[in-house]
């Protein structure tokens, strides 16, 4: 933890901290009596010291009332991103500022954002704090319910696209991550070399040479607003106020335009690379997945082609997963970040390896089916 940004958050102006409380508890004249302030989460990928959880007790006349609110700081680069680029930085504060997300139709909930304050080295965008209310693994049943209300917020999303698009909207994610890795140098990496089968290093070379077709189908299926980081570490089920299972993503920082589909592939690629779900059982967990959002579209009033989605969806999977995987696992797998695998996953090196080499198979699985799929429904 830093020190130095321990020492700031512990300094906050209370004027601040007041009017941020207020506005979660709606009542203007509530009063904060007690505070302490926490870091969030020890698993942060990118910002580790970036989420701080603010909570206390506070009163309005005499009720005494507990309270609890999230800060997430987002340090200024020294070199800022163009802003459709999927590491935009200041994206999620935009997002925060333009009100979209209380504008959007569909079940998919997003946590309440209070205010934004400006510094020379960062914005501290202050937010609901959306507490636990199921156990830490997921069920299949849990997850079906979650692609189901995707599908639903996408079919409206389609519909009723309450917005227009914005320069800051992110496009193309998967060329955030494929812009930056060397192909050569990450297969050469010990593990890789050593440990994939010849036949999957083949099937991925296959797909690295027609990677700008695969580029060109996803550009030309229908486009949706999609959050792009959908998988269970930002998704929280909770009753509204109705007694209703509801579902509530987090960091949005990603969102942008994307393939109808893609999306879903947060919900069952990124939970097997993050390990949330078991990567060698990913195709038990698309077996529910896929038929779920597919019935969420259904009911929103979506009448197009289950083709369609399937492409978005499969050829998504492809490009993001499958062409990345040997530079995922060069980092991860490495001495120097062995570490840091150990406080995200668990485990570190050979073992974290095997974990997640079905992944490989599984997205170079989903890359065959989208040629498929390209002769069937003639995109391009």
């Amino acid at each position: 933890m830093s020190d130095a940004i321990l020492s700031r958050v512990n300094a906050i102006d209370m004027a601040i901290l007041t009017d941020v409380v207020r506005q979660d508890q709606r009542n203007p004249a509530f009063e904060v009596s007690e505070w302490s302030v926490r870091r969030l989460s020890e698993k942060g990928m990118v910002n580790a010291d970036g989420l701080w959880l603010f909570s206390g007790q506070g009163h309005a006349d005499e009720a005494v009332q507990a309270w609890s609110v999230v800060l997430k700081i987002l340090n200024r680069p020294e070199e800022e991103s163009p802003p459709d680029e999927g590491w935009y930085w200041k994206r999620e504060v935009l997002l925060a500022q333009s009100g979209l997300l209380e504008r959007l139709p569909g079940p998919v909930r997003a946590a309440r954002f209070y205010r934004t304050d400006e510094y020379p080295d960062s914005i501290w965008l202050w937010m609901e704090h959306i507490a636990e209310q199921q156990p830490e693994a997921w069920t299949l049943e849990q997850c079906a319910f979650a692609a189901c209300q995707l599908g639903l917020s996408s079919g409206a999303w389609l519909k009723e696209m309450p917005f227009k698009e914005e320069p800051w909207f992110a496009r193309r994610h998967y060329l955030s991550w494929l812009n930056l890795i060397n192909v050569e140098k990450d297969w050469d990496f010990p593990l890789n070399r050593t440990h994939v089968p010849a036949e999957l290093h083949r099937r991925y070379d296959q797909l690295w040479a027609e990677r700008e077709v695969f580029y060109k189908v996803l550009d030309a299926l229908p486009g949706v607003f999609s959050h792009f980081d959908f998988q269970c570490r930002n998704l929280f089920l909770r009753k509204d106020f109705t007694g209703q299972d509801q579902l509530v993503a987090i960091d949005w920082a990603l969102c942008g335009m994307g393939p109808l589909g893609a999306e879903l592939n947060g919900l069952v690629a990124d939970n097997g690379i993050m390990l949330e779900w078991p990567p060698a059982d990913l195709p038990a967990l698309e077996a529910v997945a896929f038929p779920s959002y597919i019935q969420g579209l259904d009911q929103a009033g979506w009448t197009g082609e289950i083709d369609i989605v399937r492409l978005g969806y499969v050829a998504w999977r492809a490009v993001y997963y499958a062409l990345m995987f040997p530079a995922w696992i060069a980092w991860w797998c490495s001495d120097e970040n062995a570490s840091f695998a150990s406080q995200i996953y668990g485990l570190a090196q050979e073992e974290l390896f095997w974990k997640l080499l079905p992944l490989l198979e599984f997205s170079l699985d989903g890359a065959d089916e989208a040629r498929q799929l390209m002769k069937k429904t003639r995109v391009i």
